[in-house]
């Protein structure tokens, strides 16, 4: 199945600034996805998985509710490789912030945002998890190899969908602006003082 290339759908706006993280269900297994470039009617999101067939159930907490996908592709570039690796390591770091909430939340709420990977680097940085150029370069390499990864397009016709963006365009006014963005990313870095920064977590 190819790309959908209706011109009306093409004309909806879409969102990337932030993504909205939702579980599809395959086989008897529940897994998570990020919607990315998401509308009132739909998204598209990455997965391991091949998915055959045309309706993908989702939810979301308790919600359930079902999607149509209309497309799949698998794309060339590894940035999509690239973002879900440093964001795994954003989320481990994340996990070990168990003395600091306010860190813990801000580093959960980076993970959202789409993109960004050079900002995203400098903050593992000072969290103390520097990765290089080739130690990411061959992390890139295994996962394609180990795990390549397929692009979907889906679309929606749910008001369980419509609530779910509602409320991430509320939440994510603070990442409306670039600027404010960036400031805010400088804040995350920690005071030497902090016990639980100490620790540097082993990249997958």
């Amino acid at each position: 199945m190819t790309h959908h290339n209706d011109p009306a759908e093409r004309s909806i706006t879409r969102y990337n600034h932030i993504t909205v993280r939702l579980q599809y269900r395959h086989g008897d297994k529940w897994r998570f996805l990020q919607a990315r470039e998401w509308s009132q009617q739909g998204f598209n999101f990455f997965s391991e998985d091949t998915l055959d067939s045309a309706v993908l159930p989702l939810k979301r907490g308790l919600a359930h509710f079902d999607a149509q996908i209309v497309w799949r592709a698998r794309p060339n570039s590894d940035d999509a490789i690239l973002g879900t690796l440093i964001n795994e390591l954003i989320y481990k770091r994340a996990q070990q912030a168990v003395n600091d909430t306010a860190l813990r939340a801000r580093l959960l709420r980076l993970i959202r945002v789409d993109g960004m990977v050079p900002e995203k680097r400098k903050i593992l940085a000072s969290l103390g998890l520097p990765v290089g150029d080739e130690k990411l370069a061959d992390m890139v390499a295994k996962r394609r190899h180990d795990h390549p990864l397929y692009l979907y397009g889906v679309k929606v016709n749910s008001e369980i969908w419509l609530d779910q963006i509602t409320q991430a365009l509320s939440v994510s006014s603070v990442v409306l602006s670039m600027e404010q963005w960036t400031k805010s990313l400088k804040s995350l870095a920690p005071s030497p003082t902090r016990p639980d920064t100490q620790d540097t977590p082993t990249a997958p």
